[in-house]
């Protein structure tokens, strides 16, 4: 991977890769909830779901048949930190799906007519996901867990405010987000390289550096006793979720608890699926998962289970999770994480996409592109002393819940 970073401030990272004849390119951008007051919540989402409906000298029609015709996919995403704009073509059309890109990036105009539609879209989406009670339970617990940090809103947004964006607020938001000390281009595959930087200098180069967004302020409070909010409705499950701060991406902090989410709840062979679900039968489902973010991450622990199992459910959710920071691990249970971690890992990273999305994401959110190729060695060094310490550090009794229970 080379990275290059232009007088105003925009970031190449170019690795050619000879072996196949695909490029992945990925644009990733510095926006999402942290830079969302609460009344505009799912305005960067809404901004990059209408972004591709249309240019200067293209129609969104247009945009897909040419792209279409080339075999080139595009796409593009904003999450709670960052956002991205990306596409895949053959080395043969990647010059004129680069070109579309750029049209893409310097002239959309945001047609009034595909914001209006792209709104109801995304209510809908919403509201679809209000009825599928996991993932309910999880965005009340994330509101809980951050308070009145930004993060505790839906990248979404909610209905009530996605209804009141305009247009005029995307263009402001765009403004502010595509600027050039606020974007990564970052570009894998079968290309030639001095070719490439010396274009994208030509036509992103002139782009004049401006104030980077700004975070929202909202801070999160210490818990001092664990803060539960449910709502009931008439579901056959209950589905509660129970999260605790976790490190952030460059807390060294991080890898060990990248190792204890494994050994609880991120495999099939995890603590809480064997105690939970083949031990006692008690749960549909039941994982964990964690957020690392650069702002503040969270760690999370969720199960579906019988309404007449939910307290006993609850209370060896907990004792399994708070016992990673009472009990060492065995070292079986370390072996099996590290190697688990490692593999998912270099899966993620076997396919032009996936390197240019982890370069991308890793290099604007602060980490630095090689972030993911240390990854392996980082989790190499962690001890079951390590495991513990976080499990003793993290996993207190302070825990916050959300979740959807049956009438």
């Amino acid at each position: 991977m080379k990275r290059t970073e232009l007088a105003n401030g925009l970031v190449i990272l170019t690795k050619p890769v000879i072996t196949n004849s695909i490029v992945s390119v990925v644009v990733a951008l510095k926006m999402g909830s942290l830079y969302e007051t609460d009344d505009k919540a799912g305005l960067c989402t809404l901004m990059q779901d209408t972004i591709l409906k249309g240019t200067k000298t293209r129609s969104s029609e247009q945009i897909a048949l040419e792209l279409e015709s080339m075999g080139t996919k595009i796409s593009s995403s904003a999450d709670r930190e960052y956002g991205t704009l990306s596409f895949q073509s053959t080395a043969e059309s990647f010059d004129k799906s680069l070109d579309i890109l750029y049209d893409i990036i310097l002239n959309p105009t945001f047609p009034e007519d595909a914001v209006n539609l792209q709104k109801q879209l995304q209510v809908r989406t919403i509201l679809t996901r209000y009825d599928q009670p996991i993932y309910k339970a999880i965005d009340i617990l994330v509101d809980v867990h951050y308070g009145s940090h930004p993060f505790h809103k839906p990248r979404l947004g909610y209905p009530e405010t996605v209804e009141t964006l305009t247009r005029e607020d995307i263009v402001a938001k765009f403004r502010e987000i595509y600027i050039p000390n606020n974007m990564v281009v970052s570009v894998v595959g079968n290309f030639d390289e001095n070719r490439m930087i010396s274009k994208i200098s030509d036509v992103l180069g002139n782009l004049s550096k401006a104030q980077k967004p700004q975070k929202v302020s909202g801070d999160m409070v210490k818990r001092t006793e664990p803060v539960e909010k449910v709502e009931t409705r008439e579901t056959q499950a209950t589905w509660f979720a129970l999260g605790w701060e976790s490190p952030a991406l460059n807390d060294p902090d991080y890898y060990a608890m990248e190792v204890l989410d494994s050994i609880t709840g991120g495999s099939m062979n995890s603590r809480l699926f064997v105690a939970i679900r083949e031990k006692r039968g008690l749960a549909y489902q039941v994982s964990s998962f964690i957020n690392a973010r650069m702002e503040s991450g969270i760690y999370v622990a969720y199960i579906g289970t019988k309404p007449e199992t939910y307290k006993e459910a609850k209370k060896v959710l907990l004792e399994e999770v708070q016992r990673m920071g009472r009990e060492k691990a065995t070292e079986e249970e370390l072996k099996n994480s590290k190697s688990y971690l490692a593999g998912m890992n270099i899966m993620s990273l076997e396919s032009n996409a996936g390197q240019a999305a982890q370069y991308a994401h890793n290099e604007i959110v602060g980490v630095g592109y090689d972030f993911g190729d240390k990854y392996n060695k980082e989790i190499k060094k962690i001890s079951l002393d390590d495991v513990l310490r976080v499990g003793k550090k993290y996993l207190d009794g302070n825990y916050a819940m959300g979740g959807v229970l049956a009438q």
